[in-house]
């Protein structure tokens, strides 16, 4: 049988047309960027998210590319999931090169005021999804020989913050999982990375700071925050993403990327 390396090799020979992914959470933010960089290697993307006009902004922002093929989604709603996840197997065809888990919510919440519906969403749409839908396309990863999944967990699955209590215990259980999948996996050609953002300037961290009861004063304090002086950008996480899912990264599995500008170093 031919060494993983082997056959990462012989494909970063050619061209990356032909390949197959799927992104979650694929209509905004930190997603959007992901699938406009796999699509610019020509690689074809399924994306699922529930934000049907975010889809629709991102096919016209793509202008209609046959190479992203959108699925509305809500993952935190199983039979749903499951729905869609049978119309990606039959278009994938047996094989999926590429698969982003990068679907999350988070909410700001102290800790005694976290119920039960609070907790079971988190849980539901940044982890439970994550590994309902990488068990039900493995066969098709597998097929790939030499198929790469990036997760993307959290800078707060390093290090703890005050009134996220429960978004990071599911992005710390994407970040464990992670690991475990890398070495159950590595001997059948399939690298299992997680990436863990820092603050980046998206829609969802937006809207956290115009819930504070200040919010410039709380995103001015959340970029104090990090060393390099600023919040990251979408397109930033996505290099990492696009990396971690090529023929350059071969040798890279089990490991949490921090793309944080310097945050959980502190």
């Amino acid at each position: 049988m031919a060494l993983p390396g082997v056959m990462r090799a012989e494909r970063s020979q050619s061209t990356h047309a032909g390949l197959q992914a799927v992104v979650t959470g694929a209509a905004g933010g930190i997603g959007a960027a992901i699938v406009r960089g796999l699509i610019d290697l020509g690689i074809t993307v399924h994306g699922l998210d529930r934000d049907r006009a975010g889809q629709q902004r991102l096919i016209a922002e793509l202008n209609g590319d046959a190479r992203y093929v959108a699925h509305v989604v809500d993952l935190a709603d199983r039979a749903d999931t499951d729905r869609v996840l049978a119309e990606v197997l039959a278009a994938l065809a047996g094989r999926c090169d590429i698969l982003v888990n990068n679907a999350g919510i988070s909410r700001v919440q102290p800790f005694s005021a976290t119920d039960d519906g609070l907790l079971d969403l988190l849980l539901a749409v940044n982890f439970t999804a994550a590994f309902r839908i990488t068990r039900a396309l493995m066969p098709a990863l597998q097929g790939s020989g030499c198929a790469a999944i990036v997760n993307i967990a959290s800078e707060l699955a390093l290090v703890g913050q005050a009134g996220y209590g429960a978004y990071c215990a599911t992005k710390g259980a994407l970040l464990a999982w992670s690991r475990a999948l890398a070495v159950e996996f590595a001997r059948q050609g399939i690298r299992v990375n997680a990436v863990c953002p820092g603050p980046t300037d998206t829609a969802m961290l937006n809207e956290e700071f115009a819930a504070a009861a200040d919010p410039p004063a709380v995103r001015s304090a959340e970029i104090a925050s990090v060393p390099l002086g600023r919040l990251g950008a979408a397109r930033e996480i996505a290099a990492v993403v696009a990396f971690l899912a090529s023929d350059a990264a071969a040798f890279v599995t089990g490991a949490a990327w921090s793309v944080d500008g310097g945050k959980s170093a502190r």
